[in-house]
C-alpha cells in the first residue's frame, strides 16, 4: 500500500514542524483508501502533550484522537496514518517510534526539521509481525489535480 497527501496538505504539515521546532509535533492522517492508497483528505496538527524529552519525543492526547476519529466517521473518512516531526534529526523511525506506532494498516509520515527547517519527508508502515518499519511509496499530487479527482 502506499500514501497520497496534496501539495498542500505536505506544506501543512512542514508548517507545523517549523513553528514547533526545537520541540516535536505530531498529527493524523483523515482519509479514505482507493485502489491500494490510503488518500489523504485532511490533516489534522495536534498538541504534543508530553511533559518531557519533548525535543525527541511527541505524545498525543488520547481524547483528541477519539474526537478526530469521530468528526472522521461522520464524514465518510478514517484515520489512515499519523505525521509527526524530528528535530535536527533524519526522517527515519526510531525503535521508540516502532514501539509506540498504535497500528500496523497506518501510514507513518516522519518529517525531519533541520535548524528550525523542514526539510526531508519519508513514509513508513509496520509490518504484520510488528518487527520493523518498511519504507513505502509517497506520493504527492498537486493541489488542483486532487479537487478535480
Amino acid at each position: 500500500m502506499s500514501v497520497r497527501l496534496t501539495t498542500e496538505q505536505i506544506e501543512q504539515i512542514k508548517r507545523h514542524g517549523e513553528r514547533t521546532f526545537p520541540e516535536e509535533c505530531g498529527g493524523l492522517l483523515l482519509g479514505v483508501t482507493e485502489g491500494g492508497a490510503r488518500v489523504i483528505r485532511e490533516v489534522l496538527p495536534l498538541e504534543n502533550v508530553r511533559q518531557d524529552s519533548r525535543h525527541n519525543r511527541v505524545e498525543l492526547d488520547p481524547r483528541d484522537y477519539l474526537r478526530a476519529e469521530r468528526e472522521a466517521t461522520k464524514r465518510g473518512l478514517g484515520v489512515w496514518g499519523y505525521y509527526h516531526s524530528h528535530p535536527n534529526h533524519p526522517a527515519i523511525p526510531s525503535g521508540f517510534d516502532l514501539d509506540h506506532a498504535p497500528f500496523i494498516g497506518w501510514s507513518y509520515l516522519i518529517f525531519a526539521v533541520r535548524d528550525g527547517k523542514a526539510e526531508e519527508a519519508r513514509a513508513w508502515t509496520v509490518r504484520e509481525d510488528r518487527s520493523q518499519f518498511d519504507e513505502e511509496t509517497m506520493t504527492i499530487v498537486s493541489t488542483t489535480a486532487s479537487t478535480q479527482s
